[in-house]
């Protein structure tokens, strides 16, 4: 992270990415609850109306860190085709949201940023190569970048309330005998023996991204 620089004693000196980069492992640390602009200017130790001349507000602060968490995205490799370039901004996405869990609520909520229009671009740009119908691109869209939002949220939540679900995947954890439902019980065992031999994440996408490739014309 870049570090505020000092000119003349007691004066630092910002700029747009310094501010941005100290909020942004603000909200690693402290989860956006912990994020204000008077905690950001005592953590570069400034004036807190300094910050007002690079971010117009907390709102516009927050859309800038979560545009930085879509700038770790690196763009697929130049000679990949549609469905590997999918893929490949599908997983390194999912892995930034996972590095930055509190930006996962704002994918969709938040204003987009630079990185974030990029991001999309590409991944459009990608689906749009497969040939598919106009409407089907939009739809693939959606069917790609809802499921690296929903299972990283997924994931989040799982590993927030560990202590609960353990409890609840316990034989005496649900509120009905489970000798009724064995099916449900054969999937508590499957989240127990540490979800069998798949990548949950990649697999569910794989099935998308061949489902879009089954289509006509792609």
């Amino acid at each position: 992270m870049k570090r505020p620089r000092r000119g003349r004693p007691g004066k630092v000196e910002l700029d747009f990415d310094i501010v941005v980069d100290a909020a942004l492992q603000m909200a690693d640390d402290d989860g956006l609850e912990g994020l204000s602009m008077r905690k950001l200017a005592d953590d570069l130790g400034a004036g807190v109306m300094s910050l007002y001349y690079y971010i117009e507000d907390k709102e516009a602060l927050v859309d800038a860190i979560v545009d930085r968490v879509a700038a770790e995205v690196e763009p697929a490799p130049a000679e990949a085709d549609w469905k590997e370039s999918t893929r490949h901004l599908a997983m390194a996405t999912h892995q930034a949201l996972l590095r930055h869990p509190w930006a996962i609520p704002l994918w969709s909520s938040s204003r987009p940023g630079p990185h974030r229009v990029t991001l999309m671009e590409q991944i459009l740009a990608a689906l749009a190569s497969a040939d598919l119908d106009a409407d089907v691109v939009d739809l693939g869209f959606h069917a790609v970048v809802n499921h690296v939002q929903g299972f990283a949220r997924q994931r989040v939540g799982f590993q927030t309330a560990r202590s609960t679900d353990e409890a609840r995947l316990r034989p005496g954890g649900f509120d009905v005998d489970l000798d009724e439902f064995p099916h449900v019980v054969a999937h508590i065992d499957y989240h127990r023996s540490g979800h069998g031999r798949h990548d949950e994440f990649a697999f569910v996408l794989d099935l998308i991204l061949a489902g879009l490739e089954r289509l006509p014309g792609s």
